[in-house]
């Protein structure tokens, strides 16, 4: 496989998450920006390793649905990228049957995090808001 480089946006996601995202409310640019480097990689680890499934954290998650709400964006980014739309199959893990399949995604995806980053993909509740 060709080196994989990280996604060049077409737009600023974090000035974005910090305007329209209810989500985002009350995290300073510095933690939204560190939200928009994991979904970057989130990206990036979708590339290099087309054959495997991944789940995001609810962060990166969160980053992702506000991204899709810029179509015109979205689009062109994930064409540009992976010559695709990336698609994002909401609510999954929300049935009975579906959490185990959903939690073997996460922790085999984790597996593969830590081998390219050094470390477990943060925790949900991992960055600080503002008080």
């Amino acid at each position: 496989m060709d080196k994989v480089s990280y996604p060049d946006f077409s737009m600023d996601l974090v000035e974005a998450c910090l305007k329209f995202g209810y989500y985002f409310e009350g995290m300073d640019k510095e933690n939204v920006t560190r939200l928009v480097d994991q979904y970057k990689k989130f990206w990036f680890m979708i590339k290099k390793y087309p054959d495997c499934s991944f789940a995001p954290n609810t962060e990166i998650d969160e980053v992702w649905h506000l991204h899709m709400l810029l179509p015109q964006n979205y689009y062109y980014d994930c064409m540009s990228y992976f010559g695709v739309i990336l698609a994002h199959d909401a609510g999954f893990g929300n049935q009975a049957d579906e959490v185990d399949i959903l939690n073997e995604m996460f922790d085999s995806g984790n597996d593969l995090w830590e081998k390219e980053f050094g470390c477990r993909l943060p925790d949900e509740n991992e960055l600080e808001t503002k008080p």
